[in-house]
């Protein structure tokens, strides 16, 4: 069987929990005995590519520099898709290429190109990883406030995304929203007229963005009933994307919730041969509750508290900090924040509020190898963040380690850390019950142990590679 894997962005470029978990599974789907490619967009001024990663062959296709890759732009045409369409048609004609199996949803790796791989003949799947397809602010929280159930309306969408759309009349909203994509996408328009309401983009795109959002939502609304039509399958990786499909009107039978899975530090892999041993993540919290006893037994000395993530609003990393400077120094807590650099903005304004305090440390990026080592000396992982998460990968690192999760109450967190049984789960902007959770683990004497007991056996990447592979088998067989 022989499957391509398209996206936006691939390594070596700068990538995220996409990319990681798809570089996790790939080992695993070719022990089954299947042939991987994978497809992506280059977006910079050099031209198309073809490279070997770790013995996978990567083809680069490349998109027009002045084309704006910004995710939430329409979904046109652009300059340079005769590259991508070349070389799809010549893996299902010359390779006889069975699966194509899209990873993003943007104009750059979206709707045209699922369509082309459906209409020349390929088994098609889409995996859902974010909330972009269905949700124009990109965090599926309502007004940014609370958590949204995902059903794309134009009048509700158009006033949470826009601060000024909500001047406007239900039926002008409406009206907007027949503007053709095509129209849209020939406008000279600021990026900020495509995104979001915020401190940020409140220049020119303020005064057009009225009209312009209605538009956009009406064009996600259009895509998403396209992806159902031109994909055979939809993967969802969290509960939350499954029930916000449901509620748009997709099909139950097109959509298959496949969770994350992740690699164990003591995986033996060799020339093909993938062992698995289901007591490893047991005996990792068995060596963590062992390293913590000492400290369990009456009164944590100093709670060690680490972050693992980005520097970005949607990360929450100044709900921490807030929280910790709200506690008062004889409470011995301290936050070890190993960040990956984003929003330099964000970040200048968060080392602005630490202030210098003693108890907040920033620390280097980590790499995934780094993670086991790294982890042993914190007590748990704080989750704060922002927005409806899918997974988040590091819930699994961290319970695979041993650490229990102190998380926000929203999407796929609260999927994964069951409160009071592996993790304690908080309204994702309170401060104040931020620092009430840190005050209870400080002072309950036996509630991190209860919590690291609580953990059980994390879902491994070949249970997820093994599910994909029946969903592939299913699709050639029927």
């Amino acid at each position: 069987m022989k499957t391509i894997h398209s996206l936006a962005r691939y390594f070596p470029d700068k990538c995220g929990g996409i990319q990681v978990n798809l570089d996790d599974l790939i080992p695993h789907i070719q022990s089954m005995g299947m042939e991987v490619k994978i497809v992506a967009a280059k977006t910079d001024r050099e031209q198309e590519s073809s490279y070997i990663h770790k013995g996978v062959e990567v083809y680069r296709y490349l998109v027009d520099p002045k084309f704006k890759v910004q995710p939430n732009r329409p979904q046109i045409i652009y300059k340079g898709f005769e590259n991508f369409a070349n070389w799809l048609k010549k893996q299902k004609v010359d390779q006889q290429a069975d699966i194509y199996h899209q990873h993003h949803w943007e104009a750059i790796c979206g709707l045209h190109h699922l369509r082309l791989a459906k209409e020349i003949g390929l088994r098609t799947v889409v995996t859902i990883h974010y909330p972009l397809p269905i949700c124009q602010r990109h965090t599926l929280m309502l007004n940014g406030k609370s958590a949204c159930d995902g059903k794309i309306d134009i009048v509700r969408c158009s006033r949470c995304s826009d601060s000024l759309s909500k001047n406007l009349p239900n039926t002008a909203l409406k009206t907007l929203s027949h503007i053709p994509t095509s129209v849209i996408s020939r406008l000279k328009l600021p990026e900020s007229a495509y995104l979001p309401s915020s401190p940020k983009n409140n220049e020119l795109g303020s005064f057009v963005r009225p009209f312009v959002i209605p538009s956009n939502i009406a064009s996600r609304q259009k895509n998403l009933q396209a992806m159902a039509k031109y994909a055979d399958q939809i993967i969802v990786v969290c509960n939350w994307l499954y029930q916000s499909l449901l509620i748009n009107g997709i099909s139950e039978e097109k959509i298959i919730l496949s969770r994350h899975g992740i690699t164990y530090e003591t995986d033996n892999m060799q020339a093909g041969k993938i062992q698995i041993d289901n007591t490893e993540t047991q005996k990792n919290l068995d060596i963590k509750e062992n390293n913590n006893n000492n400290q369990t037994n009456n009164q944590i000395k100093s709670l060690k508290i680490v972050f693992l993530g980005r520097w970005d609003t949607s990360k929450g990393i100044d709900i921490l900090v807030k929280a910790i400077k709200s506690l008062p120094p004889e409470i011995k807590i301290e936050l070890f924040i190993h960040a990956i650099a984003q929003d330099k903005a964000y970040y200048n304004r968060t080392i602005e509020l630490i202030d210098k305090d003693p108890r907040i440390h920033i620390e280097k990026q980590l790499s995934r190898k780094e993670l086991p080592n790294v982890l042993k000396n914190y007590h748990l992982l704080a989750v704060p963040s922002q927005w409806l998460e899918t997974g988040p990968l590091v819930v699994l690192e961290a319970h695979t380690n041993g650490l229990p999760v102190i998380g926000s109450n929203l999407g796929g967190i609260a999927e994964l850390v069951k409160h009071q049984e592996n993790g304690l789960l908080v309204p994702s902007d309170d401060i104040n019950a931020w620092s009430t959770a840190f005050k209870r683990l400080y002072f309950e004497k036996n509630l991190l142990k209860q919590l690291q007991q609580g953990i059980k056996p994390v879902r491994h990447i070949k249970e997820q590679a093994s599910e994909i592979a029946q969903i592939y088998t299913a699709m050639l067989s029927s």
